[in-house]
């Protein structure tokens, strides 16, 4: 449903953003894209929802080049969430995810017949109904997010694009965020920086690297010790998690500390039987929401850090 070929973007000093990135993206598809900062991950997002028109090569979507549409035929087919939040308008959240039947409207009348239905069905999804009236300047980072992806929900388009969902979302919210997205039937485009949560909740993986595409696939065939030393300067090894996920442990590459006792600190040693290494605490979290199956029991815990004892985590 979507095809991106030779895509190329310069800076005005012709440097390259993105060079002759190409891939395409199946209907219902979720796929994540990759890379470390200034990989070009938000430039390619925004090429697609018609942020950025200044690029060579060709987008199309179902069939039609974005470049051919206008603002309210590419906004019927792609709903967009940027990392920017909303101006310290006074709106309230009810108005801002109005906007987004925009398209839908009738140009004479301004009606939408079924619009309401689908707001209410999205502001549940989102469990936003308790800040329907508040104004959008008084919620937080992460409740702004919320809203904007609401309002890409309720334009109802073929392709949903999110540039960093999760930046300043509760770990609820990430999980519950990645669960509906996996479960909408429409295409997802969503750069991320949490891996775990990619290789769970998404189908392939593109990995950028310098503004070309280096890797696309399967998140378990893509995420290798070797794509993340070459892309991110890490040394990663990866494993399965009590609940068949995969999961990795990282470390820097000119830096491998052992058996590192260190307290109030976000860096904590493991120790399995194949590794020993410091890792991001944040790089060993891995969580259920509360209704989820229980963890099997077993009798080895493969990786344990001195202030998680108990916990669940990948």
């Amino acid at each position: 449903m979507l095809s991106v070929e030779h895509l190329t973007v310069c800076d005005g000093q012709g440097k390259k953003l993105l060079d002759d990135v190409s891939f395409t993206l199946a209907e219902g598809e979720v796929v994540a894209i990759l890379g470390p900062n200034g990989a070009g991950k938000t430039t390619l997002l925004r090429c697609l929802f018609g942020a950025n028109k200044s690029y060579s090569g060709n987008v199309v979507i179902n069939e039609h080049d974005i470049s051919q549409m206008s603002d309210k035929q590419r906004a019927l087919q792609i709903g967009a969430v940027s990392q920017e939040t909303p101006a310290d308008f006074q709106l309230s959240v009810r108005t801002i995810i109005e906007t987004g039947r925009t398209p839908h409207r009738s140009m004479f009348t301004y009606r939408d017949h079924h619009g309401q239905a689908v707001i209410d069905k999205a502001v549940s999804q989102l469990q936003l109904e308790a800040y329907l009236d508040r104004d959008i300047k008084t919620l937080s980072g992460g409740e702004k997010k919320r809203v904007m992806i609401c309002r890409a929900l309720v334009q109802e388009p073929q392709l949903l694009v999110l540039d960093e969902p999760c930046n300043h979302l509760d770990i609820q919210h990430q999980l519950e965020l990645m669960q509906q997205l996996k479960a909408l039937s429409l295409s997802c485009l969503v750069s991320l920086h949490d891996f775990p949560l990619a290789a769970r909740y998404c189908d392939r993986v593109l990995v950028l690297k310098d503004g070309r595409l280096v890797s696309q696939g399967a998140p378990q065939d893509v995420l290798t010790p070797a794509l993340f030393a070459d892309v991110f300067s890490v040394n990663v090894e990866s494993y399965t998690n009590p609940w068949q996920q995969w999961a990795f442990c990282a470390s820097p590459l000119d830096s491998i500390i052992s058996h590192a006792e260190v307290d109030d600190s976000p860096i904590h040693s493991i120790t399995t039987s194949k590794v020993t290494s410091t890792v991001l605490a944040s790089d060993l979290m891995s969580a259920e929401l509360i209704n989820q199956p229980a963890i099997n029991s077993s009798n080895e815990t493969p990786f344990i850090t001195k202030d998680t004892q108990g916990k669940k985590h990948a």
